[in-house]
């Protein structure tokens, strides 16, 4: 099932990816005599004085600034910019695998994505977005990959059945438990999204070489070949009356490999990881960072392919359209690649 299906080694290799950053100590005992409340039976909040409401929000509102103007700063320049895609990862993923765990893989992958392409389009060329240039074009196709999975997992879990109660099943941890992973999940989402970063540095919200051109043109045909797939096999299976029957899908994109979404999302974030190739120069950070995971990527994803294959084998092996479509397609992932 897509997305992401933790497994122990897929979670040991996501668990070393630990963020470490500096944290501001907040002056808890001021800010609760700044704002005194008065507490009616059974713990009812209610009666907050108009001039504390305001000065909290006021502060609120301070707090806020400074933490946005810090991290557009560090994403312009500096070694911190990787730890501000962190942060801005880490506050998507975080709430939403409070909610449900499984979505630190899948709703919280895309969405993730998406906000750190957002953040980096308004910090760089808030008023060029739709320019056409190579550097925004890659940005995009960030924006795009990530609110096109984020919804699409969204409509799967609520329109097909059964997928809801798969999601819940993966709500094993207490929630304060689970905000270290989501953390370290965040990390490398950010390291995934590190290239871009790098290349909007470089640019200046202009082209780059060739190399960056070749990039883009990659990540947007996987981003499209995984939208394909995916709507194709949601189709498909959405009305099935079981998951003991193989329906397929069998064609289209489906005669390329096994898991054409797989191969997208492949060939996505190899598009994003070269397309940053010219940008990074000398410095270690984005070399570091954007090989991370591109690595990592590639682990999860062929990992993924050998369980589903694994599963499909057990459940539907036997049954003749089954058989002959394996026996027509014998990649996996890769075309002509057994």
């Amino acid at each position: 099932s897509k997305k992401f299906v933790p497994s122990q080694s897929t979670s040991m290799t996501l668990s070393h990816l630990v963020l470490n950053r500096h944290q501001s100590n907040t002056d808890t005992a001021s800010l609760s005599k700044s704002f005194p409340l008065k507490a009616r039976g059974g713990g009812e909040i209610a009666d907050l004085d108009a001039n504390n409401q305001l000065k909290f929000l006021s502060k609120a509102l301070a707090v806020t600034i400074a933490a946005i103007t810090a991290l557009k700063s560090s994403l312009v320049s500096g070694p911190l910019g990787v730890l501000s895609l962190t942060a801005i990862a880490s506050a998507i993923v975080t709430p939403l695998t409070l909610y449900r765990q499984a979505y630190s893989f899948s709703v919280g992958y895309g969405f993730s994505v998406a906000a750190m392409c957002l953040a980096m389009l308004f910090t760089f060329n808030p008023s060029t977005i739709f320019s056409g240039s190579m550097p925004n074009l890659l940005a995009l196709s960030g924006v795009f990959y990530g609110v096109r999975l984020g919804l699409f997992l969204l409509v799967r879990e609520w329109t097909v059945a059964g997928k809801a109660e798969s999601v819940k099943k993966f709500d094993k941890s207490p929630p304060l438990k689970r905000i270290p992973f989501s953390i370290s999940v965040g990390m490398f989402y950010a390291f995934l999204c590190t290239p871009i970063l790098y290349v909007l540095r470089g640019s200046g919200g202009g082209d780059l070489t060739q190399i960056t051109n070749v990039g883009v043109t990659i990540a947007w045909i996987g981003a499209l070949l995984e939208a394909v797939a995916d709507t194709h096999k949601f189709l498909v299976k959405r009305n099935a009356k079981d998951d003991f029957n193989f329906i397929g899908p069998t064609g289209g994109v489906y005669l390329l490999s096994r898991h054409p979404n797989y191969l997208g999302e492949i060939m996505f974030w190899s598009g994003i990881f070269v397309s940053g190739l010219s940008s990074f120069g000398t410095q270690i950070i984005p070399w570091i960072c954007s090989s991370l995971g591109l690595v990592g990527i590639f682990f999860i994803m062929f990992g993924a392919t050998k369980r589903l294959d694994k599963i499909q084998l057990e459940r539907y092996g036997g049954q003749a359209k089954y058989d002959d479509w394996v026996g027509k397609v014998t990649s996996p992932i890769i075309p002509f690649i057994s």
